[in-house]
């Protein structure tokens, strides 16, 4: 009975830090500037908006788009402000990125496409 609490438990436990690690890994590629990286986590076509482009874009064109938006502003820091789940399985974060060049709030919606979490809708936005 032990052994059967336990194992519910963890499994319990365990989407919890699927998503932590899930958010702590997409925020260690913005920290590093590596879009390379960053956009694995993307879905096949993600809605991006960097400042005032916005669309629907495709891992190749949003890597790219991010590669420039990080040339031009150095990341500093990245502090995530608030994070949450709804009620079917969609997972958001709301961060701000300090840039050389100013403030930034970044808006990340994650869906489970069969693949595990990823991201549908990026945003980074001035403050």
């Amino acid at each position: 009975m032990k052994r059967l609490l336990l194992i519910g438990l963890l499994l319990a436990w365990f989407p919890v830090v699927a998503l932590a690690d899930t958010f702590d890994d997409i925020l260690t590629q913005m920290r590093a500037a590596n879009a390379k990286e960053l956009v694995k986590y993307f879905s096949g076509s993600v809605e991006l908006t960097l400042l005032d482009n916005e669309g629907i874009y495709s891992k190749q064109q949003a890597e790219q788009m991010l590669r420039n938006f990080f040339n031009q502003n150095p990341p500093k820091n990245l502090n995530i402000q608030h994070k949450g789940a709804s009620g079917q399985g969609a997972k958001y974060a709301i961060a701000t990125y300090e840039s050389t060049n100013g403030r930034f709030r970044t808006y990340l919606f994650l869906k489970d496409s069969g693949n595990g979490l990823l991201i549908h809708e990026f945003r980074i936005e001035r403050e």
